[in-house]
């Protein structure tokens, strides 16, 4: 759902892309640096220097925003750059979760699973029918995760009262667990729209031919 302002904040993303395109830095190098920048997050995080680590935060989160405006910019932008820079994005919400993990272990095993089952939802429709990259009509995307996952974590670290910090903070981590799981039954059943048209209208995928036509022949 959040997706839908892409295009409204690409001004600002394409401000902070400017210097990394002047740099010459590629744009997977940009994609990749969100990695070290989230394991710093979550080092500094676990040893109680809580505001530097969300700050890396942060800065890892905002590696997602400016790749593809560096691509852009650069005019490297390349199909096998935009697959790497949804799988490095995997890598950090996990990275993310870590300090979350050690307080609400329950909530992020559950989010973690649920947004597995929902991340798998597309690609393996895809093994159906063809699909693109366009957002599916469901709750639950990367950047709402991350968004709560940023959430949770700052008002852990912000919240002057402990006792109401652990409460919101568990709080956000539930509604994570349940845009997770409600995404994931959305796209269950938008999956199933896409392959009863394709059967309708004779899109399904090639090979998936091949083999109704073989065992038919049987």
């Amino acid at each position: 759902m959040i997706g839908k302002f892409r295009k409204k904040i690409k001004p600002f993303s394409m401000m902070l892309a400017k210097p990394f395109a002047l740099l010459g830095i590629h744009p997977n190098i940009v994609s990749m640096l969100a990695i070290p920048l989230s394991v710093l997050a979550v080092y500094f995080i676990l040893i109680d220097n809580a505001i530097t680590g969300f700050v890396f935060a942060l800065l890892a989160v905002s590696m997602d925003l400016i790749d593809g405006s560096v691509a852009e910019l650069t005019k490297k932008k390349t199909n096998f750059g935009n697959y790497f820079e949804t799988m490095i994005d995997k890598y950090v919400e996990v990275i993310l979760l870590l300090p979350l993990l050690v307080i609400f272990p329950l909530q992020t095993f559950l989010a973690l699973g649920f947004g597995l089952i929902e991340s798998y939802a597309k690609p393996r429709a895809a093994l159906v029918v063809v699909a693109d990259n366009k957002d599916w009509p469901a709750i639950g995307e990367h950047a709402e995760r991350i968004i709560l996952i940023l959430a949770s974590i700052g008002v852990l670290i912000f919240h002057p009262n402990l006792d109401l910090a652990l409460y919101y903070s568990s709080l956000i981590m539930w509604l994570l667990v349940i845009i997770t799981f409600v995404g994931g039954i959305q796209r269950i059943f938008y999956a199933r729209n896409l392959i009863h048209n394709a059967e309708k209208s004779g899109k399904i995928l090639p090979y998936l031919k091949i083999k109704k036509t073989r065992r038919k022949k049987k």
